[in-house]
């Protein structure tokens, strides 16, 4: 029983320990508080203070993220090209803090502790995989072939830039829909020391 919970976290240790985020990404972390005694008890505190995620409601953690493009062009008279691609990312980070955790017994502690762990290697990944997705629209913009005009251009960046934000969301999405179970798996555990 060890190994199944052992076995998730070391996956995403090993995950999160390969990529690192850009200099492009500024990252800020808030905390909710919550307090009580048993599993139950925590879980009605994240239902109640937990960060709102769309599609899924109250989580234990979450991340936002935004992209902001700042492409610019070059006109030399009979072409335009792409001078400049860069995406900023702006993730924020919402994780539980757990008021009062000594008065926890020690297997609950322990259990907490691991779950609370995996929330934030879970969303560093989310933070990874946005500032992934920023690097391929800044190469992806950047290999657009000159235009007659930088209109043409502009719309044509808008257009890539868009589709590898609804990558992106896809790509959000899966990574949680495959996390799913790992995470059912580890409150089974956590759940069984209450």
């Amino acid at each position: 029983m060890k190994y199944k919970l052992i076995l998730p976290l070391a996956f995403l240790f090993v995950l999160a320990a390969c990529v690192s985020v850009g200099n492009r990404t500024q990252l800020s972390v808030g905390y909710y508080s919550i307090e009580g005694d048993s599993f139950d008890e925590l879980d009605q505190q994240i239902a109640l203070h937990g960060p709102t995620v769309s599609g899924v409601g109250k989580a234990l953690a979450a991340t936002n993220v935004r992209m902001i493009p700042d492409f610019r062009f070059k006109s030399n008279g009979s072409n335009c090209r792409v001078e400049y691609a860069r995406v900023a990312v702006k993730a924020h980070v919402t994780l539980p803090k757990l008021v009062g955790q000594k008065k926890l017994r020690e297997d609950l502690a322990k259990a907490w502790d691991n779950l609370e762990q995996y929330a934030r290697l879970h969303e560093a990944v989310h933070v990874q995989i946005a500032d992934d997705y920023a690097t391929k629209a800044e190469e992806s913009v950047k290999n657009l072939p000159p235009q007659p005009s930088c209109d043409t251009l502009r719309s044509q960046s808008i257009l890539v830039f868009r589709r590898l934000m609804a990558e992106h969301e896809r790509d959000q999405l899966q990574f949680d829909e495959e996390e799913r179970e790992r995470i059912a798996q580890m409150v089974g555990v956590t759940r069984r020391f209450d």
